[in-house]
């Protein structure tokens, strides 16, 4: 991957093939996660424009109290609000959670279809500026859950992973946590 540059009203980069897999496979297991298999559920068109039939068609598909998530990635996805009120906490993902993830959903849909207009890589990937943030929250997204499910939770166990041997089987998530890195560094700096 080379850096992301700033082009006029755009944002640049190439990406070998691999790359664009590699890209592509996590953003999809991030969709596939926080769906939860279910992408369809979670689309950003309402069905009507009335909005009692969209607040009956949220009390109807939401639980009165939906749990929390067991997965540790999606509870650092959707960190507990109120963690010392499970009350207020249940109230808050009942009425964030679910615009949450359209959000989170729909933002990583857009990034997989900037991947896919590069043809596996023949092409750069563009990223027009006002689409800039989007992929950034979903980079974001995507490196914390690659952290989490490597144990990262702060510099110091950041800079242990990256003394693993090569033969280590975490040793390509590291490499693929740091190359993250590398891409929000790039595209921050080419804003």
């Amino acid at each position: 991957m080379k850096k992301f540059k700033r082009k006029g009203k755009v944002v640049v980069s190439r990406l070998d093939s691999y790359e664009v897999e590699l890209l592509e496979s996590l953003v999809q297991q991030l969709v596939e996660m926080v769906s939860e298999g279910e992408p369809q559920n979670f689309t950003t068109q309402p069905e009507s424009d009335d909005p009692f039939e969209m607040w009956a068609r949220d009390l109807q598909a939401d639980p009165d109290e939906p749990e929390a998530s067991e997965d540790p990635v999606l509870q650092r996805l959707f960190p507990n609000a109120y963690p010392h009120d499970p009350d207020a906490a249940s109230d808050f993902r009942r009425f964030t959670e679910h615009d949450l993830k359209v959000r989170k959903i729909s933002e990583a849909q857009l990034v997989l279809q900037r991947l896919q207009d590069t043809d596996r890589g023949a092409h750069d990937v563009r990223i027009p500026l006002d689409e800039a943030d989007q992929w950034l929250r979903t980079l974001t997204s995507v490196r914390l859950a690659v952290a989490t499910r490597l144990g990262i939770t702060d510099a110091e166990s950041a800079d242990e992973l990256a003394e693993l041997p090569e033969d280590d089987p975490r040793a390509f998530m590291v490499s693929v946590y740091d190359w993250l890195g590398f891409a929000q560094e790039t595209l921050v700096t080419a804003l």
